[in-house]
């Protein structure tokens, strides 16, 4: 199983998805894990503070695709948050995604490893 954490320091898990500063991808397997570094290449189209005073407005919805390609053969997307944007193209894709309270990357892959994610 491939599981993919967004970071802004590949320890622990980005508050903001779609503006993290990449994603660390574990591969899982049995009891062992290896894991690589993708930096996040999505720009978004705006350069204010993120405040989506135009998700009132339609035509300036933004979309994550550069983020779904890049994660193209994960199996599980693990955020903290998940704006309504992202969540739309990843109910578009086959990336399921799970939200998650603890901050540590090791600490969630460990909790995988005992129990699965629930």
């Amino acid at each position: 199983m491939k599981i993919a954490f967004p970071t802004n320091d590949r320890k622990t898990i980005a508050k903001r998805t779609g503006r993290c500063e990449g994603f660390v991808i574990v591969e899982i397997k049995e009891n062992d894990f290896t894991s690589n570094y993708i930096p996040n290449s999505h720009e978004h189209d705006h350069d204010h503070d993120h405040d989506h005073d135009h998700e009132k407005n339609e035509e300036h919805e933004h979309s994550h695709s550069e983020i779904i390609e890049l994660l193209a053969g994960v199996d599980l997307l693990i955020v903290k948050n998940i704006g309504k944007y992202m969540k739309k193209d990843l109910d578009k894709s086959k990336i399921k995604y799970q939200r998650v309270t603890e901050p540590e990357i090791k600490n969630v892959i460990n909790k995988y490893q005992k129990e699965g994610l629930k």
